[in-house]
């Protein structure tokens, strides 16, 4: 059979990862057999390459738009989902919509926030919930706890759900690539086998200063 090879290309990538395919997973191309990094500064920079997995996780600097809707909180329009964040990330919780006017949204190590489990370390409340420029944000760390919940501190039982925090699995990380060169991970003679939900990111220490290539194929054995 034969292979079904497709190149991305990401440029100007700076602290903030960027994914490849972009917010999307690797579906059926379940082959990679080539990374390049290039530093495209003046500098020197350091750059870095992680995974993640499920449409579900979300292992970058991410915001949510949450509304509520038949006493659940809705995430990016799905009711009250499992979350699995990554610690090391920036989360914000857009809550301007007017369906959050009354409702409060928490985090706690126990559901409901019971046996005052509320965490505060990390977390920021701006604004009023339901007006404009109302959010929640958590910046996890090597300390947030791995399971955590969120909620309705008003309090409205049952609008949640749990949260994974986990760390990502990272290929190579802070790797210093000098000015003008680049960094091969894979070259074509080695490969790495991905899963449908797989998503593939990449960072670096200086802003717009990295692009990369990754080329990939479905079913390398056929």
């Amino acid at each position: 059979m034969a292979q079904d090879f497709e190149r991305d290309i990401l440029t100007g990538i700076g602290t903030i990862p960027d994914d490849i395919p972009s917010g999307a997973d690797f579906n059926s191309d379940d082959t990679i057999i080539g990374i390049n990094m290039a530093n495209t500064s003046a500098n020197a920079i350091t750059a870095s390459c992680f995974m993640t997995s499920s449409v579900l996780s979300y292992g970058a600097d991410f915001t949510f738009a949450v509304t509520v809707s038949g006493g659940n909180f809705i995430i990016d329009g799905q009711t009250k989902p499992v979350l699995t964040l990554y610690k090391g990330f920036t989360y914000t919780f857009d809550v301007s919509d007017a369906s959050n006017a009354t409702h409060v949204l928490r985090f706690a190590t126990e559901a409901e926030g019971a046996n005052s489990s509320i965490i505060t370390d990390g977390v920021t409340i701006t604004g009023t919930p339901g007006q404009a420029g109302a959010k929640v944000v958590i910046t996890t760390s090597s300390t947030t706890a791995s399971t955590l919940y969120y909620y309705c501190a008003a309090p409205h039982t049952g609008m949640g759900n749990s949260i994974t925090v986990t760390n990502v699995h990272y290929i190579i990380k802070d790797a210093p690539i000098p000015s003008g060169s680049s960094l091969q991970l894979l070259d074509g003679g080695a490969k790495m086998v991905v899963q449908n939900g797989d998503r593939m990111f990449f960072q670096s220490s200086t802003a717009s200063s990295l692009d990369v290539w990754v080329s990939r194929v479905d079913s390398i054995s056929e």
